[in-house]
């Protein structure tokens, strides 16, 4: 059996989209465990009410709020099935979701399996990841994959974990790690893999990009933590692979101008803040250069924030403007 983790936090306006298509899947071996991380708004109450109505098929836990991690752990802790996966409840999945990653995970005796998305917006959808044939990797391969071609993604909901790995290594999502401890909790998950499935053309998943999710809102001092996941992930590999090394520092310094850019933008920005980046970006130039998977201007953007970030900011919101006259 599969157990599908559902972390919930105030998500009464979308989570019956996401609970019509986890309720609607083609094959049955699963359960859906919704994890209420102390919401205020009706969301535990739904959960409960999902829960009366399909008591064979939902569970639920009820928790003081603890953030993504926190409920996600939760899920970890209580799921009954020998394999999950954590979709978010503001998304949506095709019916054949469960049934695709069982059949990949059974067919290649998968420690993990890893599938296709579109990214969906109020104005349409569009299929993420390219057209290729299903390809099987080393945990070792795939953790490469995660900043290397094939380009994995490290989101949890388009992945499929086995619980006794998970429980074995004692392994759990940690705080502090901004919009990236998908990334984080892959990395170190797939260090305890033999087999892995990545089949990105079979798309299940539907990832809805709201305006106030968390990865397109504004800065805020947790959003650096994205910068310890690649230091993390630096400090594993750069004594054996100095090519992910490197390149996981050129995703430190794209990191940290996206963060100095959104960093500008707020009323009052904190020098320390802007010096932290700015020390990022600098120290990260000379390779970054040299990457061949970033463009002429993109480079210039970066070293126009290395040397001046009013001027950055300045050309960057300009910009923007023009492209919406």
């Amino acid at each position: 059996m599969l157990t599908l983790a559902v972390p919930v936090y105030n998500m009464e306006q979308y989570l019956p989209r996401c609970m019509a298509s986890l309720l609607d899947q083609t094959c049955r071996t699963y359960e859906i465990l919704l994890i209420d991380d102390g919401s205020t708004d009706r969301s535990g109450a739904m959960c409960d009410e999902y829960a009366s109505r399909h008591p064979d098929l939902v569970r639920v836990v009820h928790k003081p709020n603890g953030g993504l991690p926190s409920a996600r752990n939760a899920g970890i802790d209580h799921a009954r099935g020998e394999y999950i996966i954590f979709p978010d409840p503001d998304d949506w999945v095709e019916p054949n979701y469960v049934q695709a990653f069982l059949e990949r995970r059974c067919k290649y005796q998968a420690d993990l399996v890893s599938l296709g998305n579109y990214v969906d917006t109020d104005s349409g959808s569009e299929p993420r990841g390219p057209d290729t044939a299903p390809m099987i990797l080393s945990g070792y391969e795939a953790q490469r994959g995660l900043l290397l071609p094939p380009r994995m993604q490290g989101f949890s909901s388009i992945k499929l974990y086995r619980l006794d790995l998970i429980r074995s290594h004692g392994l759990y999502f940690l705080d502090g790690l901004g919009t990236t401890e998908d990334l984080d909790f892959s990395y170190r998950y797939l260090a305890h893999c033999r087999t892995v499935c990545h089949d990105p053309a079979c798309r299940v998943y539907h990832y809805y990009q709201r305006a106030d999710s968390s990865t397109l809102s504004g800065f805020t001092p947790e959003k650096l933590g994205i910068l310890r996941t690649y230091e993390r992930i630096i400090d594993d590999c750069a004594d054996r692979d100095l090519e992910l090394a490197q390149v996981t520092r050129d995703e430190i310094c794209t990191a940290s101008v996206n963060l100095l850019w959104m960093h500008e933008c707020i009323p009052d920005p904190d020098p320390a803040v802007r010096a932290q980046l700015l020390s990022r970006i600098r120290s990260s130039l000379p390779g970054y250069f040299r990457a061949p998977h970033y463009g002429f201007g993109r480079k210039l953007q970066t070293v126009l924030a290395a040397i001046s970030p009013g001027l950055f900011t300045c050309v960057k919101k300009a910009v923007r403007i023009l492209s919406k006259t």
